[in-house]
């Protein structure tokens, strides 16, 4: 069986591989990350956790670090579309859904010693990059150019700016100041958006 991330999956030859083994696997990495961190995690103990042999993760994953990735990736799946008729409410949805995972998933507790990892370990950091950051990005441009495109934001509306408007201020209170967010934080980021690069009456 190929590989389902690049470079990640080793071959598996053979059998079909069980779901929910790939399951158990997941979730027991999820659960140490928010226990020890990404540092001190191990496959032997993520193996003994899920109740499988360190030769069916390395089978899976053929490296702790993509093995991390993609446990992480199970918990950036937005529970619905953020398509939601409006560029302010896709915008506001994204946000809020961004401050969600952030500050009441595994994610978000374990990013700021993995950020750390990410400046010794390449391979972490272009995973992590590939897999979370660039799809996640991806959402976020849509919304974008759908907005564009209803006319709802000006044709010049520069998307990274928005991005980093909305998203960056949440990265650096979770790794730089470990202030808490505000609870109206995503209204007033959205607002001040729409403020520069909205076309509405008062924008």
């Amino acid at each position: 069986m190929a590989p389902r991330r690049p470079g990640g999956r080793g071959s598996d030859v053979g059998r079909p591989r069980d779901p929910g083994t790939d399951r158990s696997i997941l979730r027991a990495t999820i659960e140490l990350l928010a226990e020890v961190g990404y540092a001190r995690l191990t496959v032997a103990e993520v193996a003994r956790r899920a109740g499988v042999s360190k030769p069916a993760i390395y089978r899976r994953w053929s490296q702790k670090s993509q093995l991390v990735v993609e446990a992480m990736v199970t918990q950036m799946r937005p529970a619905r579309s953020s398509a939601t008729g409006s560029a302010a409410g896709d915008l506001l949805f994204l946000t809020e859904q961004l401050i969600d995972i952030l500050t009441r998933t595994p994610l978000g507790r374990v990013l700021p010693g993995l950020v750390a990892e990410m400046a010794a370990d390449p391979v972490l950091a272009t995973s992590y990059r590939e897999l979370i950051i660039e799809p996640n990005q991806l959402d976020w441009r849509s919304a974008v150019e759908r907005g564009i495109a209803s006319g709802e934001l000006a044709a010049d509306t520069d998307t990274d700016f928005v991005l980093n408007s909305l998203a960056g201020p949440l990265y650096f209170s979770l790794l730089i100041t470990g202030a808490p967010i505000e609870p109206g934080y995503a209204r007033a980021a959205v607002d001040l958006v729409l403020a520069r690069f909205g076309t509405g009456p008062g924008e």
